[in-house]
């Protein structure tokens, strides 16, 4: 159903704009962040996980196609990781575009991620979502993703 392929440099510099913009905006929505230097935070933590942009060491920018008409439906950004135990895959963003959710994408790329782990030798697959992010928390869910923990918030009364 999906391909995945290497992002191309001309890929690259409009996804790592808006996913930094994307994250300081979450971020911000969540109220883990205040608004006020949030995007500058972002581009910091984005420039840290990808300080050689697509060259990387062990980050992986995929661009997600459909098999069939090679439209591009989509972005993924996955790394490979052990700093805190285990080797695992930690996806840091599985996109598609409005015109192409709930048509299947979402779960074909998530599978494309286990087959990546398996070849790189990896029994785990991680990821963080937003829980306002509903539509990807219900992908995430039944693709098979279980909930490690949960933080919660609430604000003072004045």
């Amino acid at each position: 159903m999906i391909r995945l392929e290497p992002m191309t440099e001309d890929e690259f510099g409009p996804f790592f704009e808006a996913s930094v913009a994307r994250y300081a905006r979450e971020n911000t929505r969540s109220g883990r962040w205040s608004e006020d230097g949030a995007t500058s935070r972002s581009r910091r933590e984005h420039e840290q996980l990808l300080p050689q942009g697509l060259r990387s060491p062990d980050q992986f920018l995929r661009t997600v196609r459909d098999a069939a008409t090679g439209e591009r439906v989509g972005e993924l950004w996955f790394a490979l990781r052990s700093e805190d135990g285990p080797k695992q895959v930690w996806i840091f963003w599985l996109g598609i575009g409005a015109p192409h959710r709930r048509k299947g994408y979402g779960a074909a790329a998530l599978r494309a991620v286990e087959d990546e782990a398996r070849r790189l030798g990896v029994d785990r697959v991680g990821l963080h979502v937003f829980a306002h992010n509903t539509g990807a928390r219900t992908l995430y869910e039944r693709a098979g993703f279980e909930t490690t923990n949960v933080v919660m918030w609430k604000p003072v009364p004045r």
